[in-house]
């Protein structure tokens, strides 16, 4: 049955408010029980990795093992419980190398890979999965590099979880990471962005075979370009990523804003099909709180393509050794089509999560995390990987499924 919207947005509006009210009040309390004065907290936190730290002429082997127990419940299937790698910090391996070359040029480079703490293996079919890359460093006239790197978006500390892909509604919602319906198209199980249309992408984290260039901060302002060629197919000649992101910062202010084209194939005639992503953010850094929040929109460029828009809030308090965090993450979209009636459909979902850590030092830190996705209308976001139940008889998603989540972790850095 094809839902509804007037009937489902009155429904979503009252879910909504039940489940956003318990989020607003932890964030009153948080907030106002906040009194320990200190630097900005997200510029300390960077300065502990190689590439932001002073020096030169240096190699540098760093890492993270981040493991923990956790729990996930999706509406109407059994709950799962497993140790699971990456609850706060991506479990990763990395080398950094920088030499002064004089003059004020640096040359670098950067090697990291993902891993599975749980079980010892590397996640995915590429070692060095999450950089590989080299580039020269100038004060005077930026930084060019070349390889496996960051994409020009909005910086992953936008979202007080790091954007980490387990224990954040970000990473499963901005990412529009959905299961197979009759809203999506072109996927077999789970793809991005799928129920807006047929060879609908979304910006990876990471972008291979890029090239970027970065300008000097001047006034507080920098921008990046980027552009890549053949980083999801084997005909490398396609481009891929086009982007731009623009940032500002001013003592305890930062904002940024970007803008990205991405490339994918349309399953059925192979042509090319482009998803617009935008992306505006804004970040108040006192030390003691930190308050964020983001708009990102994808937009796919065909006809009867649909458009997704999603609203980010979040709430960073540090106290000495403790540490409490909260985000709230709703998407919304327009242009959801059932595939069979072509008929339009609401389509919307609402991510909540809560997080604590326990800072034991610098490098060492406990964990705690509980957060739910509620989807509304035809909307079908997976999260924590968990699939949503069928539907009798069929190979699609049921709909309006929420999926809760717990986890207990810690994370050692090196």
């Amino acid at each position: 049955m094809t839902p509804t919207p007037n009937a489902e947005r009155t429904d979503r509006t009252t879910r909504i408010e039940r489940l956003v009210r318990p989020a607003l009040a932890l964030c009153a309390l948080l907030s106002a029980g906040s009194a320990c004065a200190a630097e900005p907290y997200l510029y300390k936190h960077l300065a502990r990795w190689p590439e932001f730290s002073s020096g030169d002429n240096k190699v540098s082997m760093y890492g993270t093992v981040d493991l923990g127990a956790n729990w996930t419940k999706t509406e109407g299937a059994p709950a799962s419980k497993t140790l699971q790698s990456g609850g706060d910090y991506t479990s990763k391996l990395g080398i950094y190398g920088r030499e002064d070359l004089g003059g004020g040029l640096k040359a670098e480079f950067n090697l990291e890979a993902s891993l599975k703490a749980d079980t010892g293996t590397v996640t995915a079919t590429q070692f060095w999965d999450r950089a590989a890359w080299v580039g020269l460093k100038s004060k005077d006239w930026g930084t060019l590099r070349l390889g496996n790197q960051l994409g020009a978006t909005l910086p992953l500390f936008v979202d007080v979880f790091g954007v980490v892909t387990t224990n954040s509604v970000s990473y499963w919602l901005a990412s529009a990471i959905v299961q197979k319906s009759a809203y999506t198209s072109g996927i077999s199980s789970i793809g991005l962005n799928s129920d807006l249309g047929n060879g609908a992408s979304q910006v990876t984290t990471r972008v291979p075979r890029a090239v970027s260039y970065q300008t000097p901060r001047v006034a507080g302002f920098d921008a990046k370009l980027m552009y890549a060629t053949g980083a999801n197919t084997t005909a490398f000649n396609k481009v891929y990523n086009k982007a731009v992101v623009t940032t500002y910062i001013n003592g305890p202010w930062f904002a940024a804003a970007s803008y990205n084209q991405v490339f994918g194939n349309n399953t059925v005639t192979g042509a090319a099909v482009r998803t617009d992503v935008t992306g505006l953010a804004g970040i108040y850094d006192a030390g003691d709180l930190v308050l964020s929040a983001a708009v990102n929109q994808n937009e796919v460029k065909i006809t009867d393509g649909g458009k997704a828009t999603v609203y980010s809030l979040g709430l960073i308090v540090p106290c000495g050794r403790h540490v409490w965090r909260v985000s709230a993450v709703y998407r919304d979209t327009s242009g959801v089509r059932n595939q069979t009636t072509k008929q339009e459909a609401d389509s919307a979902a609402l991510g909540l999560m809560a997080g604590y850590d326990y800072e034991l030092s610098k490098s060492v830190g406990l964990y705690a995390r509980a957060g739910l996705i509620r989807n509304f209308g035809a909307s079908t976001v997976v999260f924590q990987n968990a699939q949503l139940p069928l539907q009798t008889g069929s190979t699609n998603a049921q709909l309006g499924i929420e999926t809760q989540t717990a986890a207990l972790g810690m994370y050692v850095h090196f």
